[in-house]
Parts: structure tokens; sequence; C-alpha cells
């Protein structure tokens, strides 16, 4: 005979139950009898069903909403209207510039006809002196040979002072104004995108300090090597792949036993042949956009190296005689403090050479160069060699150096380098 103390009674809810447990409900762990495990099960299923249903009319409500979805005129409209409303502003700030310039001009006009004034009556006093003693001089017929030489340089200084009117001039001097305009995009979050969609090709551009100019195109997973530090790292991992390349295909058996160091690549963005923007190591790739050009430079010093006596100076190119922007921009070495524009001089005759068929010790009437500092937006421009021996401070301006080259200079450099 079976113990009473060890017989389970049914365990249903909804009301005493005596009856022995015939099974345990795996749904929810009860003991239950046999007319209420059918109970049950049947409940279970009716829950199930009117649950399955639910889902059925959410999934049903999903695809008459993806039936119905269409891009938003005001994504594919809105932009164009912000660039439009950029093209306004921008023209606007020019009118705002024009109008200040011309009164500038203005005020140099009225200052130079104040100045026409005094200097010609100064000039015609003078004249007037000059004749009254030659008139004595010609009543008495006796003048020294001294007196004559002093009338004589009288006369040439006032025929040179009539031909200096030839080369007064108020002019302008032109800067490319830098409107940008870049353009984001914020859709599909990174859930719903599958990792391979995320695999970018950045082209890069590697100037060496020997001269060498070549384009590198890397392929990096931005949602795992996302940040410009990343793609510094992988460009000089694949490097020896890309060299080896570059032999095969040139058939050269030549090797230069060259490999990028890490801390001895400046990364920066080139636009209208000069330096835009220099990045930051932790710089998100995902605002690179397509179209934007990145540039890395070989350094002959480390950028950790915080206490190294030089800094780099952005040097950019123009052909003569029009002065129009061309090539890759280099990076010339400069002593960070006490520099004078002499160092200047002497790091770009180092190193001209390399990218140049120039010898800057032969051929220096073939360019020349200008020290442009930058303060609040405007830049002015003075010949290099005026200023070889006046101290520069590279602290508190935007300092670059503009090189013109004598236009069949730059028609070889274009034949032999990469642009």
């Amino acid at each position: 005979m079976a113990d009473n103390n060890t017989i389970k009674e049914c365990e249903n809810e909804n009301d005493l139950c005596k009856r022995q447990v015939r099974a345990i409900c795996l749904h929810c762990s009860k003991n239950l009898c046999r007319i209420h495990l059918i109970e049950h099960t049947q409940m279970i299923e009716e829950n199930v069903r009117s649950e399955l249903n639910t889902l059925a009319d959410k999934f049903n409500e999903l695809s008459s909403r993806f039936n119905d979805l269409s891009i938003s005129s005001e994504l594919l409209e809105q932009p164009f209207s912000q660039l439009e409303q950029w093209r306004l502003d921008a023209h606007n700030k020019i009118d705002e510039i024009i109008e200040k310039k011309r009164q500038e001009i203005n005020d140099k006009i009225d200052e130079y006809k104040k100045l026409f004034t005094i200097s010609n009556l100064e000039q015609l006093e003078k004249i007037n002196v000059s004749k009254k003693l030659i008139a004595e001089l010609i009543q008495d017929t006796d003048a020294s040979h001294q007196q004559i030489s002093d009338l004589q340089t009288s006369i040439d200084n006032a025929e040179n002072y009539l031909n200096s009117f030839t080369t007064h001039k108020i002019y302008t001097i032109n800067h490319p104004l830098v409107w940008l305009v870049d353009i984001y995009t914020d859709y599909f979050p990174s859930q719903f995108v599958t990792l391979t969609t995320k695999l970018r090709e950045f082209k890069i551009t590697y100037i060496r300090l020997d001269g060498t100019i070549r384009h590198h195109y890397v392929n990096v997973n931005v949602h795992i090597f996302g940040t410009m530090n990343n793609l510094i790292r992988v460009f000089i991992q694949r490097y020896p792949l890309f060299e080896a390349l570059i032999r095969s295909e040139s058939g050269s058996a030549m090797l230069t036993d060259h490999q990028p160091k890490y801390d001895f690549i400046l990364s920066v963005e080139v636009y209208d042949h000069r330096i835009r923007t220099r990045y930051s190591n932790d710089h998100s790739l995902s605002l690179i956009s397509c179209n934007q050009s990145i540039v890395f430079y070989e350094t002959s010093f480390s950028l950790n190296d915080r206490d190294h006596p030089n800094i780099l100076m952005a040097c950019a190119f123009r052909r003569l005689p029009n002065k129009n922007s061309f090539g890759w921009p280099i990076y010339l070495n400069v002593p960070r403090t006490g520099s004078r524009g002499q160092d200047v001089q002497d790091a770009l005759d180092n190193l001209l050479g390399n990218f140049f068929p120039l010898n800057p010790n032969t051929d220096q009437l073939l360019y020349d160069a200008y020290l442009g500092t930058t303060i609040n937006y405007y830049t002015k421009e003075t010949k290099l060699d005026t200023i070889l021996q006046d101290e520069l401070d590279f602290s508190k301006t935007g300092v670059t150096l503009f090189v013109d080259i004598a236009n069949e200079i730059v028609e070889q450099y274009e034949l032999n380098t990469l642009i």
C-alpha cells in the first residue's frame, strides 16, 4: 500500500482538487491531475494562440508600413536648401568685404591726393628758388662750377620726381577665399548595417623626405579601425606589400629598404594644393568624406618628441607668372625658437631640390619665396630674402611659406610627379 504522505495532490488554482497528480506541466512546473491537465493545456494553447495572433497583426502592420515607405522630400530637398542658404550667406559676406575694401581704397585715394598736393608744392617751391637763382646768375654772367652743378642736380631731382609718377599705384593683393562646405550624413544606425558595408577604401598620398610621392589604397573596416591612428598603423603594416607591388609592376629589382615609422608620419588633408587640416590621432575616419585628400608626410623627427628643438612649417607652391597654386605642399624643418628668415631659407634650400629639378645654389632666379603670416583670416606676404636676419615668432600667427616657381620647372615637375 502506498504511503499517504508521499501522494501529491493536484495544484489547480481555480478550485480545490484532491485528485492524485498525474503529470507536471513543463510550462509552469505545476503538479496536475488528468482532468485539470487537459484544461490547463487548453488554456495555455489559447493564450499562445492569442499571442501569436497579436504578433501576426503587428507583422502585418509593419509590412503595410514598409509598403507605404518612401524617401522623405525633406531629406532630398533640405541639403540643397542649406547649400543655397550657404551660397547666399557667402555672397553677403563677400559683399561686406567688398564694401569695406572700397572704403579703404577711397581712404587711400584721399591720402594720396593730399600727399600729391603737398609734394607738388614742395617741388615747385624748390624749382622757383632755382629759377630765381639762375636769373640772378644770368644777369651777373657769373656762376661757379659748383653752382652750375647744384642747378643741374635740382633739374635731375625734379625729373626723377616727375618720372616717379609712372610707378605710383593703388592696387589690391587678392588672396583665395576658402569657403568650406562639408557634407555629412545621419542615417541607418550601425546596428542595421552589416560590418562588410563599413569596409572603406582610403586613398593615401605618401610624401617622403627624398621627394618620392606615391598614391596607395588602404581598405579599412571603420567599425573596427575607426580612427586616424588605426589607419596609420594599417598603412605601415601593409607598406612592404605596396612596395613589392610597385616593383613587380615596374619590373625594377631595386630595393629601397624604406619602412615608415608610426611617430614619423604626419597626417593631413590637402585642399586646393594647400594644407587645410592636420588630423589628430583620434580623428574619426567616419568623418572623412570620400573626396577628401589624405596625405601622409614623412618627418625627420618623432612627432611624439614634444621637446624637439624644431617644428614643421608648411610650404606651398605657385606657378609663375600668374601665381596659380599647383602640386603637393611640403613641410620644412625650422627651429622652434629664435628662428630667423635665414633658417627658413636654409630649410627650403635643403629640401627643394628633392622635389623639383632645381639647384638652389645656381637656379635662384627661377623661384621666389614669400613668408605668409595669417592673422584673423588675413594673410600678409613678405619676400623672404628681405627678412633673412629678422627673428620670426611662430607661436602667435599661422605661418606658411609660398614658393613661386618658373613655369618651365613646373612643367617638368608635373611630368615626373603624381598630381
